[in-house]
């Protein structure tokens, strides 16, 4: 009765079911066309390239773009007047030598009239044969597309996938491909008999993923999404692996096995803002910088790193289409995968993870929101859809908000507890007109299950360092100084959310700085936090905070409480109830268009003694390399090739 009761309002009211149990209000209720093809940044799905990809000849296989007339920006296309390149060489290259795969380009055809050959052939003539194919192998796949049109031709993309093919008589066959992966995952001393293999393949198939060449580990169902669990690991050990589909199987990957808690020397490595930069095809390879992502994922895993941390931004994203959304992480999930089939990754969200529904109100980004229904199309629930980590985090206090599982999260490697957080978490680019949080701004829910994981972390004698990330710094210092999580000292700025009863927008009960502060103080009064991580600007920095360092409170420096700290006649205040000096990093330069300092009242502090040791401000692309034993945590900064930004020996020396 009381379900009809409501439906039967919604009905009265003039609004659908599906609008009215938003916890934001929907723009379209107040006249704002929605702009469907917002920000696309890939026009075609990988669903749609490999659909191209056909049964071939006895040169190779065929790509024919018949049939494929719509575009993801909604336009239509000609499939006829489509021309371009594609480029093939074998993956992995040299397979029998190398443990680190990567891309090798052999040879190149035309695509005319939307039709091209994948010349599999000369692959496998003498002299050419670098993996002693016989009769099936896999090769990298680049696509370089454009359409003719009657005044400008139209640049159609790049995309890279993969094609696996056998050879039967003269023909050359394509046979199921492993498109993604596989990639070694869930690699932690919470559960170091456990690890898990994610892949994908162009076609629903049953799996196996073969361990030591002994053990297999099979599917029940087939699918395109592979996530298969191998159980029964030693800790601490070296094995062995390979994917089988069929009569296909990769070649022989390695990975090592979590050490048991408390145990072991450990290394691993934290960046974030891995999207496009500047400088054309390499370093704006839809949605991604490729070139400095693969210098830095090659380096870690020569540095000998166990897992590697990115702090979000991984890719360009904020569009309003799914397969876009889906595509660059594809792509962004492909350049690291030479590291990540042996050590796994763990990604958190940033502002960029945004997959948005977006109206026009005449301003040149529009009203921007996380997009709906969450379950299925918000970016937390494809986030959580394309990477695999752990489910542990908080419950959503509002069922009718996007999900936390997958983009909050805890894990421990060894002696070391990472936390993971998400700031940039059901974003809204006009919070206060239509609901949603900003960017850097963390709900009450969330915040509770980070003081309580510190908490439990205090208390685990096998826990020696605490480790936060997340992307957006909680101390900048360039650029996202207005926004991040101080927004100019502006504590208005808040999340909101939509009652429908009421017909009213609710604000959270603390602003930005308030919900920093708080999280500052939770994290003082842990000894064992070694460091809290963050990105979004792109450039490196680190500063010590201690109870003497100025960060701005606004109970004691709004003195004309209008909700803004700096006003004329203003000072920042220190928090005096901090107990443990902690470093805070800023370290978003992996690719992203670099930034310059700006001046804080927190850097302000350290740079009027002169002192580099507690505080660092660098402009280069960088990596954070990190090692743990059960003495010390000790940091190591560098660029892309090789060379030594900065470095602290024992993050935890500022504790005594």
């Amino acid at each position: 009765m009381k379900k009809l009761l409501s439906i039967v309002f919604y009905i009265l009211t003039g609004f659908s079911f599906a609008q009215t149990n938003l916890p934001v209000k929907d723009p379209r209720n107040e006249s704002y066309p929605e702009m469907q093809y917002s920000g696309v940044r890939n026009l075609l799905s990988i669903e749609q390239i490999h659909s191209c990809m056909k049964t071939g000849s006895a040169d190779g296989l065929i790509f024919d773009m018949t049939g494929i007339t719509n575009l993801l920006d909604g336009s239509e296309i000609d499939p006829s007047r489509v021309y371009g390149f594609i480029y093939s060489g074998p993956y992995p290259f040299e397979s029998h030598e190398v443990q680190y795969a990567y891309h090798r380009f052999r040879l190149g055809s035309k695509i005319e009239n939307g039709k091209g050959a994948l010349l599999i052939d000369y692959l496998l003539q003498p002299g050419l044969n670098s993996e002693e194919w016989i009769d099936r192998g896999t090769v990298i796949a680049r696509l370089e597309l454009y359409c003719e049109t009657d005044t400008c031709d139209r640049n159609l993309g790049i995309y890279d996938t993969y094609v696996s093919f056998k050879k039967e008589d003269t023909m050359y066959i394509r046979t199921p491909s492993i498109i993604e992966g596989p990639f070694v995952n869930m690699v932690t001393s919470d559960d170091p008999q456990v690890i898990v293999i994610s892949f994908q393949t162009d076609v629903a198939v049953i799996a196996r993923v073969v361990l030591n060449d002994k053990a297999v580990f099979v599917e029940k169902q087939p699918t395109t999404k592979h996530e298969i669990s191998i159980t029964g690991l030693h800790p601490d050990k070296h094995y062995e692996y390979c994917v089988q589909i069929g009569e296909n199987k990769t070649k022989s990957y390695t990975f090592k096995s979590a050490p048991l808690p408390g145990k072991g020397k450990i290394c691993f490595a934290y960046v974030g803002d891995t999207r496009e930069g500047h400088g054309g095809i390499g370093r704006t390879f839809m949605g991604i910088n490729r070139t400095i992502l693969d210098k830095i994922a090659n380096l870690i895993y020569l540095k000998g790193t166990d897992f590697f941390l990115v702090g979000g931004d991984l890719i360009n994203g904020y569009t309003t289409i799914k397969d876009d959304f889906i595509n660059q992480l594809y792509f962004w999930k492909q350049t690291l995968a030479g590291f990540w089939h042996m050590r796994p990754v763990y990604t958190g969200m940033g502002n960029h993870e945004a997959l948005l529904r977006v109206f026009d109100d005449g301003t040149p980004y529009g009203i921007s929101l996380d997009r709906w229904p969450y379950e299925t199309e918000s970016a937390e629930a494809v986030f959580a859809q394309e990477f695999v980590h752990p489910r542990n985090g908080p419950r959503v206090s509002d069922k009718r908000r996007p999900t936390y599982t997958e983009n909050v999260y805890s894990f421990q490697y060894g002696p070391v507890k990472v936390i993971a957080f998400n700031n940039n978490y059901w974003v809204s680019y006009q919070s206060g007109k239509f609901g949603g949080a900003p960017e850097g701004y963390i709900m009450d829910d969330q915040l509770s299950w980070i003081i309580q994981e510190l908490e439990k972390a205090e208390k685990n004698p096998t826990i020696k360092y605490i480790v936060l990330f997340a992307q957006e710094p909680v101390f900048p210092n360039s650029v996202h100084y207005d926004d991040a999580m101080w927004y100019d000292g502006n504590n208005n700025i808040r999340a909101y959310t939509y009652i429908m009863e009421k017909r009213t927008l609710v604000a959270e009960n603390k602003g930005i700085i308030d919900i920093r502060n708080d999280l500052v103080r939770a994290v003082s009064h842990c000894k064992k936090v070694a460091a809290v991580l963050g990105a979004d600007e792109h450039s490196y920095s680190k500063i010590m905070i201690n109870n003497t360092v100025p960060i701005g409170v606004p109970k004691t420096d709004d003195t004309n409480s209008n909700g803004k700290l700096g006003d004329t006649g203003e000072t920042y205040s220190n928090l005096s109830d901090l107990q443990y000096p902690t470093w805070y990093f800023s370290a978003g330069d992996a690719g992203a268009p670099y930034y310059a300092e700006v001046e804080t009242p927190w850097n302000r502090h350290w740079k009027i003694q002169n002192d580099t040791e507690h505080y660092l401000f660098s402009s280069q692309d960088h990596i954070l390399i990190f090692t743990a034993d059960e003495q010390k945590i000790s940091l190591t900064v560098y660029n892309p090739y090789g060379e030594i930004i900065d470095g602290i020996e024992n993050l935890m020396t500022i504790k005594e």
